[in-house]
């Protein structure tokens, strides 16, 4: 018996009109008459009655109609499956990421490095951009999944945002700042320093930490929040003598006239977060797995 004339049997068998199931298959009358035929001798008995009145299933017709319909549906079903999973692996993944290309390099590039070993047909897209346009790309279905800096994130519908890794903050300056020789900084220092930092709709909640740490400290720090990435943030740090307060995977790439100065003990944490579509693929899930615990491996090297 071939699955074709499983399915004319079915259409036969939910129309009981010859002539509607052949139109509903886009196969002729007689075709489709000798398709029933066919499998009435695979099973050695008919099933269907032919009357004046049209066609009637027999009891051997019942009996395929109600399993040929489960394992046409188990056949479809496997089918849809194998598609969905070629498709998948020759799929292209949209990812974006924060900041730097630090990012890259820590985590995500050898997230990639070991998806790429499961799934060697994959493509990738990257776009760099600010936190808070990440989060708008991904519950738009532009992104799949996305890097975050430090901030806030509030919930968003069809957007998942966990704590990829928690790592120490670094004090960024130019390097004839006054502070730049220092081995270490106690938040103290910073007092009447100005701070440079990214404007608020780029990166929500991004300083509170910072401001709850200094308060309970003593004072309270003077924020200018003006730039929108990276690089504007690097230029208003050396144009105006300012400090500026990031994530320790920044010092990795070295910045020609820029000082990193830790903080001394207990010190100040930032955390990185991975943002990604909650409708994502199977694919795109094992890439989330894969840029957490390389994130987690990075904190723990990184934060040493």
């Amino acid at each position: 018996m071939e699955l074709r004339h499983l399915r004319t049997f079915l259409a036969v068998a939910d129309t009981l009109n010859i002539s509607e199931a052949a139109r509903r298959l886009h196969v002729t009358q007689p075709a489709l008459s000798r398709h029933i035929r066919d499998l009435e001798h695979s099973v050695g008995h008919p099933l269907f009655l032919r009357n004046p009145n049209g066609l009637k299933l027999t009891a051997s017709g019942e009996a395929l109609h109600s399993s040929g319909k489960k394992a046409v549906a188990a056949i479809d079903e496997a089918l849809s499956a194998a598609k969905r999973t070629g498709d998948e692996q020759a799929a292209s993944l949209r990812v974006g990421y924060y900041s730097s290309v630090c990012i890259w390099a820590n985590i995500l590039g050898p997230a990639f490095g070991k998806l790429s070993k499961k799934y060697p047909k994959v493509t990738t897209n990257l776009i760099e951009a600010s936190s808070a346009e990440l989060v708008d790309e991904i519950a738009g279905g532009r992104l799949d999944a996305a890097l975050l800096g430090p901030g806030e994130y509030p919930p968003v519908p069809g957007v998942t945002t966990e704590v990829a890794c928690t790592v120490p903050a670094l004090a960024m300056m130019a390097n004839n700042h006054r502070l730049a020789k220092k081995r270490q900084l106690a938040l103290g220092d910073l007092k009447g320093e100005e701070i440079i930092s990214l404007m608020p709709d780029s990166a929500p909640g991004r300083d509170h930490a910072f401001v709850a740490a200094c308060k309970a400290s003593g004072f309270a720090p003077r924020i200018m929040r003006e730039a929108n990435g990276l690089p504007e943030l690097i230029l208003l740090v050396t144009k105006r003598m300012g400090v500026a307060i990031l994530d320790s995977f920044a010092q990795v790439a070295p910045l020609p006239g820029i000082t990193f100065v830790k903080f001394k003990a207990p010190g100040l944490s930032v955390d990185i977060h991975a943002a990604y579509s909650s409708k994502g693929s199977a694919i795109s899930k094992h890439l989330v797995e894969l840029t957490l615990a390389e994130a987690r491996r990075a904190a723990s090297f990184i934060g040493s």
